[in-house]
């Protein structure tokens, strides 16, 4: 006797583009809807194909609208990923053309540990 043919919802296919964005393997998804990955393929194609970009599409607007609406950890976080924005303090060296780089294996461990301390007194401890 043959399987009734599979008529997806349009719950069915909500949950297929949730599970694509989320990065669920194709194969859980299919066990996940009780399907087979031929019928997964037949009937998700464009869930299957466009579930991260709508995804991404939804949280950007969502993102847009909380930036707009005067967020201020929203609009940090696009100053970040997408502005290039940093936190930090940058230090920069400068080093004259014709002076040789500084060969710091000659200096002794206590050396070493004088011009670390003195390095983060000024810079501060980072790890």
């Amino acid at each position: 006797m043959a399987m009734p043919a599979h008529i997806p919802t349009d719950e069915q296919r909500h949950i297929v583009e949730v599970l694509v964005a989320g990065g669920t393997p194709k194969t859980t998804i299919a066990k996940a809807m009780g399907i087979g990955m031929n019928t997964l393929r037949r009937h998700y194609k464009n869930e299957l194909e466009s579930g991260l970009e709508l995804a991404n599409a939804k949280v950007v607007r969502r993102l847009f609208r909380l930036i707009e609406q005067g967020s201020t950890p929203a609009t940090i976080f696009w100053l970040k990923t997408r502005a290039g924005w940093k936190e930090g303090q940058t230090v920069e060296i400068e080093q004259k053309q014709d002076q040789q780089p500084y060969d710091f294996s000659k200096l002794s461990d206590q050396e070493r540990a004088d011009l670390r301390i003195k390095l983060e007194t000024v810079v501060g401890r980072r790890h």
